[in-house]
């Protein structure tokens, strides 16, 4: 499976598109470390979905933002998915950021502990039917701006233009350990399908704030497996 890229994250300026066809363009290694994502490139970007407690949640990383906050923000962010979707407008899945709320998991990030879940709020979320169903939608949707077919586990046949992997490991992971902790096994082992595709061209390297270091989405998905938690 090959895939043409889109790397550019910088707010200031104009998106470039990148028009490579999927068939021929694969970056060089040096091109690729350019393109690595991580939580502190995504913090360069304002988040698209402001919240009346975003300020004083980043000024206290240390502390969980709650689970109503988290909520609030999720359920803002899967609107905009939807708009964007509707829309084919793919770019804004990959220009956007939004991982920390969208895709909660228990780990560190460049927040610190702002939107890590305490064990107590995974269990509580896992028997909220409404948040487990669009979790999956918003995974879902954001594979989807990727070209890939979650329920299938395969590339969709058709694709648009800017529908491509947009060179997000970190995202890819974020995604892939929601749906291990949220017990949405079929969906984990969809996106753990299509990590071993684009790994085939390319590394999925990505800086980890748990690890304080570089880390392989597959490797790290490998450990997470070992814990048994779902």
């Amino acid at each position: 499976m090959n895939y043409s890229f889109n790397t550019n994250r910088n707010s200031n300026r104009k998106s470039t598109e990148i028009t490579n066809c999927l068939a021929s363009c694969i970056s060089s290694p040096g091109e690729q470390q350019q393109q690595q994502g991580n939580d502190t490139d995504l913090e360069r970007i304002t988040p698209p979905i402001p919240s009346p407690s975003s300020s004083s949640s980043k000024s206290d990383s240390n502390t969980f933002i709650g689970k109503d906050k988290l909520l609030e923000q999720f359920k803002q962010q899967l609107k905009q998915f939807e708009e964007w979707n509707q829309r084919h407008d793919w770019l804004a899945f990959h220009h956007h950021h939004y991982d920390w709320w969208m895709f909660p998991i228990d780990e560190i990030s460049s927040r610190g502990s702002t939107y890590q879940l305490p064990d107590a709020v995974i269990s509580d979320l896992k028997k909220n039917e409404e948040f487990i169903r669009d979790l999956r939608r918003g995974v879902r949707l954001m594979v989807r701006s990727w070209g890939w077919d979650i329920d299938k586990g395969q590339l969709f046949d058709k694709l648009d233009d800017k529908q491509k992997w947009s060179y997000w490991p970190v995202r890819l992971y974020k995604a892939g350990r929601s749906m291990w902790l949220f017990d949405q096994i079929d969906y984990y082992e969809s996106l753990k399908k299509l990590a071993f595709h684009i790994k085939e061209k390319e590394k999925l390297d990505f800086f980890s704030h748990t690890k304080n270091g570089k880390a392989d989405v597959l490797e790290q998905w490998k450990e997470m497996e070992q814990t048994k938690r779902f």
